[in-house]
């Protein structure tokens, strides 16, 4: 008998909105994994059409989702069906949508890829809410911004959302899972309850806090640039002249036997230690006006607008990590023009801070002859190294030790 229900799909319905071949539902049914109701199935059935396809796609086949299924240690579906569910599709083809934006479809997948989303086909039907998050690109076009500009763009946002994405994975895995495991359930149980004490009474909280914290960030790039372009008006005005630019600094810290520590207490002794350098450096930079540009597991790169908020950082890193049951540590600082680029800093400034660092032991702060240059000592003073022929700079570089005098800290 034929079902009532309105919203009751054919087997050839779920095919399609799960983007298979007929035949792979009639197979699913076959294995017990999807069950039809009076010979019509439902939305949940396209869920789990998607979800047992793309585990399929990663090396576990549907036959052996369905001994699992049978043997109870798999209970069901219903938890990991949320990542069958997807947007549904517009009447548009990428070629098409192309078309429109006045770009060729090439140029539209290339941004696709750098946003680090799959590679789209010309004739593949395009998300609705794709539709809605690429309308600004013609726009951007328009203004005369090049392809490799847009790209650029594309690359930075899609790498910072995969990293944000990839780590919440991480971090329900190791971190709220496991205590239930530490209970004794088994893992499809931990999994379970998880999802039930935490991942559903949070909702959708994660991107609340993205966009919250996009907002607040913005908040003060965007002061800090319309302040510039106020300043220039002012300045063609002949109101006042702009504020003197300082040279920025490039900073270099890292943990002094660092690969012996992994060696001798272990890889997760290590990832504690990582952690925990994270936590001390960010403050650090937030107390000196500085910012972390990355982490690089037993070191940190940073970024300082005044190169004596960089040497009064280093001297406090020093310090403190000890305290915190870290190894010491050890910094190189150089003070000079850098390239802003994609999130990251580069040039013969930063070069060269990398390298300072690399000659300092345990509890030292070095520092370029540029920074004495610049930096008028207070609370800390600086000594004469000697000159160093660092790896990939020409001229030797003359290195100073930047020290808190006895009693001053």
């Amino acid at each position: 008998m034929a079902s009532t229900d309105p919203d009751a799909l054919t087997e050839d319905e779920v095919a399609r909105r799960a983007g298979v071949p007929a035949g792979r539902v009639r197979e699913l049914v076959d294995l017990g994994i999807i069950r039809p109701v009076d010979g019509a199935f439902g939305r949940r059935d396209v869920l789990h059409t998607r979800v047992v396809t793309a585990l399929d796609e990663m090396g576990i086949p549907a036959e052996d989702i369905a001994a699992a299924l049978a043997s109870g240690e798999l209970p069901s579906l219903a938890l990991i069906e949320d990542t069958g569910r997807r947007h549904p599709r517009s009447d548009r083809t990428f070629d098409e949508v192309a078309e429109d934006m006045e770009i060729t479809f090439e140029t539209l997948q290339r941004i696709y890829i750098a946003f680090g989303l799959p590679r789209p086909d010309p004739g593949e039907p395009v998300r609705e809410e794709d539709l809605e998050a690429i309308r600004a690109l013609p726009i951007l076009f328009g203004a005369g911004i090049g392809e490799g500009q847009v790209l650029q763009m594309a690359r930075v946002w899609g790498d910072g959302m995969r990293r944000i994405a990839q780590y919440q994975s991480h971090y329900v895995h190791a971190v709220i899972e496991e205590p239930f495991r530490q209970r004794g359930m088994r893992d499809y149980d931990a999994y379970e309850a998880a999802t039930r004490e935490v991942g559903l009474r949070a909702g959708r909280m994660g991107e609340t806090l993205l966009g919250w914290l996009f907002r607040r960030h913005s908040e003060v790039f965007m002061t800090e640039h319309q302040f510039d372009h106020v300043e220039a008006a002012l300045e063609a005005a002949g109101v006042r002249s702009r504020s003197p630019r300082g040279v920025g600094a490039a900073t270099f810290a890292d943990l002094t036997g660092y690969t012996s520590l992994t060696e001798e207490a272990g890889d997760a002794t290590a990832a504690e230690v990582s952690l925990t350098l994270a936590r001390l450096v960010s403050e650090v930079a937030s107390r000196h006006r500085g910012e972390v540009v990355k982490m690089l597991g037993d070191g940190v790169h940073f970024h300082f607008r005044e190169p004596i908020d960089a040497v009064r950082a280093s001297l406090e890193i020093v310090r403190t990590v000890r305290p915190y049951g870290l190894p010491p540590a050890h910094v190189g600082v150089n003070a000079g023009p850098m390239i802003y680029d994609e999130g990251d800093y580069f040039g013969r400034t930063v070069n060269i801070a990398a390298r300072i660092a690399a000659e300092a032991s345990a509890d030292q702060v070095f520092v370029g002859e540029d920074v004495t240059r610049i930096v008028q000592p207070d609370g800390f003073a600086f000594r004469q190294v000697g000159a160093f022929q660092l790896k990939g700079i020409a001229e030797p570089i003359t290195i100073f030790e930047a020290f808190e005098p006895a009693g001053s800290a």
